[in-house]
């Protein structure tokens, strides 16, 4: 059994209709419709195998399965956008920290999703998000903890010398 739909679809009684549910310009959908009726060549349909179903004029064909969209009702399902990963997203080096015009940030470490790019160099592999999330995470975090460690230290330092210098200050006064 096939997965629900995410957002719930339109039926219609015509082709006008249905594109006015959905939001789309009526003549332009039933041009569509029609292009691709007229490009179907008859075959023997047969939905479990590869069947001889297919169109001609299209760019890009359909090879099996073509059949006319010429019988009521119709659905229809809007697509709505989203972003999936950040494929070739950020750059970033061994220690995970984040490029910024060829230099590594001190500071500004990513892992997972983000990285993509710069893990598969190209195509996309399902399932390996969570792989390289726990990895560069773990790489990530780690340098992360050490870059916090670093500046909160540079801070007490700075505070230490701060607090010399007024007691120096005061005690000269």
């Amino acid at each position: 059994m096939p997965a629900p739909p995410v957002f719930p679809g339109e039926k219609a009684d015509s082709i006008g209709q249905l594109a006015t549910q959905l939001g789309l310009d009526p003549q332009a959908l039933a041009h569509s419709i029609a292009a691709f009726n007229a490009a179907c060549q008859p075959g023997s349909f047969n939905h479990p195998v590869l069947d001889d179903c297919h169109t001609t004029g299209l760019a890009p064909a359909k090879t099996h399965w073509a059949r006319p969209l010429d019988t009521a009702p119709y659905y229809g399902y809007a697509l709505k956008p989203g972003i999936t990963f950040t494929y070739l997203g950020m750059k970033v080096n061994a220690q995970c920290a984040v490029h910024f015009k060829g230099q590594a940030s001190p500071n500004l470490f990513a892992a997972g999703e983000i990285m993509a790019g710069n893990v598969l160099g190209k195509g996309y592999s399902a399932g390996v998000g969570i792989t390289r999330g726990t990895a560069f995470g773990r790489i990530a975090g780690t340098e992360a903890a050490r870059a916090a460690r670093y500046y909160s230290a540079q801070k007490s330092e700075i505070r230490a010398q701060a607090a010399i210098k007024t007691a120096a200050t005061g005690a000269t006064a």
